[in-house]
């Protein structure tokens, strides 16, 4: 279907073909410009529960985190798309299957397990992520999230898009 980049978009695409859900992969060459500054695209347009979301996807293994970048450029997608669609974060914590999935296990996730291994799916909203966000690196431009905050925050995958055709 689309992002046949890494694992989690693998696997995130797999989810989706799965569950009969249809997505739209967003073009990466081309992005638009918002106030003179050229925007990062998200990856995919789902068909949501309530909305259109748009989503950016992080793959992680135990800590939730964006560039400055990331969450600039979802913010401008949410002025952009003028509430035709709602810009999310959505994370991909990925565990081995023979590894603990520590914290992770306790987050509310919609979990897809793959021969690699385990995935969890959690949507963060903008507004979340942007009242949450902390500084992780000023040399690489990050932004991390406490992880209480963070799990309070998310909301499984499974509760904003459709995939009751799951087996």
């Amino acid at each position: 279907m689309f992002g046949a980049k890494n694992h989690y978009e693998q696997a995130f695409s797999g989810l989706l073909v799965e569950s009969g859900v249809r997505a739209l992969a967003v073009e990466q060459a081309r992005r638009p410009v918002l106030n003179g500054v050229t925007l990062k695209n998200f990856d995919v347009m789902v068909q949501g529960t309530d909305a259109i979301l748009a989503l950016d996807l992080k793959g992680r293994r135990d800590r939730p985190w964006v560039s400055r970048t990331d969450l600039f450029s979802m913010m401008g997608w949410r002025t952009l798309l003028q509430g035709k669609a709602e810009p999310a974060f959505l994370f991909a914590f990925f565990t081995r299957l023979f590894e603990l999935p520590g914290r992770v296990a306790d987050l509310p996730a919609t979990r897809h397990e793959t021969p690699a291994g385990v995935y969890r799916f959690c949507m963060l909203d903008i507004k979340s992520a942007q009242r949450l966000a902390k500084p992780r690196s000023a040399r690489w431009g990050t932004l991390d999230f406490a992880w209480q905050a963070f799990a309070r925050a998310v909301r499984p995958l499974d509760e904003v898009v459709s995939l009751a055709q799951m087996a």
